[in-house]
């Protein structure tokens, strides 16, 4: 079982996104996956799209799974392995998590996967504003990801030079793929996030 853990702001595509990867998997690949909602409050809408769409669904509500509720990830991670048997796990991080606390969580408890990989979705059109007002969230974000998509390119926006300099400041590894999900992902954006080097 591979495990992809998604992260990004409020708003940034990580519905978009995980929707287009869930399809590619299970129409071209014909795997199975379960994605895994995070949302902080009691309720949630996109669990409801996911559901629609034909996906299994595990929704944790009430809390981030960054810092509230990682023993509740982790016991759901080993239940849908046990009861599911997923090609693929697929996490949605709520909008304002750090997704390197809950990867280095999953590793550090969870014996269940194969291979795991932490993508974040960041908003070309709201990056410098986002970075003005809420620079150690965003950062903290991106920090410790595998991938970055940076999305919504088709808007105006932060110069995309710009945000990768910015991105390669916090890690100059980093791996960016830019793109824009409202359009359908290319194969190839597809095959980087499902591909694990």
């Amino acid at each position: 079982m591979r495990i992809l853990l998604f992260g990004g702001f409020l708003g940034s595509g990580k519905t978009t996104t995980i929707l287009q990867v869930a399809k590619y998997l299970t129409t071209t690949r014909q795997e199975k996956v379960v994605i895994v909602e995070n949302e902080i409050g009691a309720a949630g809408i996109d669990d409801k799209l996911f559901a629609n769409s034909g996906l299994q669904v595990k929704s944790l509500f009430g809390g981030c799974v960054c810092c509230q509720i990682t023993s509740e990830l982790i016991s759901t991670i080993d239940e849908i392995h046990k009861t599911l048997k997923p090609d693929w796990v697929m996490i949605e991080m709520t909008g304002l998590a750090y997704p390197d606390k809950t990867a280095n969580s999953v590793k550090k408890y969870s014996k269940v996967y194969s291979a795991f990989k932490t993508v974040t979705i960041v908003d070309r059109g709201r990056w410098a504003e986002l970075l003005a007002t809420l620079k150690p969230l965003v950062l903290g974000q991106v920090t410790g990801s595998d991938l970055i998509i940076l999305n919504k390119v088709d808007l105006a926006g932060e110069d995309i030079e710009k945000i990768e300099k910015d991105l390669h400041e916090v890690d100059e590894r980093m791996k960016v793929v830019i793109t824009s999900a409202a359009k359908d992902l290319s194969v190839a954006v597809l095959e980087e996030v499902v591909c694990f080097e």
